[in-house]
């Protein structure tokens, strides 16, 4: 048990963290690298570790992601998925969209992956499903209408990873703005809803985990 809250996350401890990653490929680091010099908001390296680990122990066999961007965490879910496995992932940038294509395409991986151009808001009621696993990380104000659309295509024991749910601070600080208040609201619906058991962790900007109850 922690002796005090603040003790946990300082920005030593951020740092120390941060030296116990392992080093990405050199695909990653350059989609990292691209990503920084091009604005492109991806999963920190250490949210992409522990997807990779729920990945690993879930082997999930049909995974959808709402916010594709580069592809960067397309690669990193898609390399932990046996060839059965199929990952459907939604963009509205067709330009970015096609990056990500050519970079998911460098990656070789096995499994199966479909390219959705749009609003995720417009592309989810065409998804059929069920899913297994879901990758949140697209427009902060929509999470919740997300969540509404995807738990009736949602297996029993599916797992749902969110990001950003701390939103640099802003959410536990109390900064009142339509992107941080969406996400406080969210953060309290996916810990109290009956059909879900989750967490909100202090990994990155704040990752959600799910599971849909049986």
């Amino acid at each position: 048990m922690k002796s005090r809250t603040d003790q946990v996350i300082k920005r030593v401890q951020a740092e120390y963290l941060d030296t116990l990653l392992p080093a990405r490929d050199a695909l990653l680091a350059r989609m990292e690298a691209f990503a920084a010099e091009h604005n492109h908001p991806i999963a920190d390296p250490e949210v992409g570790q522990l997807m990779k680990l729920l990945v690993r122990a879930k082997n999930p066999k049909h995974l959808i992601e709402v916010g594709t961007n580069i592809g960067y965490s397309v690669v990193v879910l898609g390399r932990e998925c046996s060839a059965e496995a199929v990952i459907e992932t939604i963009e509205l940038d067709r330009g970015i969209l096609a990056t990500a294509r050519q970079f998911v395409a460098e990656a070789g991986l096995v499994c199966e992956v479909k390219f959705h151009e749009g609003a995720a808001l417009e592309v989810l009621p065409k998804l059929a499903g069920p899913f297994d696993f879901v990758f949140i990380d697209c427009v902060k104000t929509e999470y919740e209408q997300y969540l509404d659309q995807l738990l009736p295509k949602l297996e029993p024991g599916a797992m749902i990873v969110c990001d950003n749910l701390l939103w640099g601070g802003k959410v536990a600080e109390g900064v009142h703005d339509p992107s941080t208040d969406a996400l406080r609201a969210f953060n309290r619906r996916i810990t109290t809803d009956p059909r879900l058991a989750s967490i909100v962790l202090p990994v990155g900007d704040g990752v959600g985990i799910s599971i849909v109850n049986g």
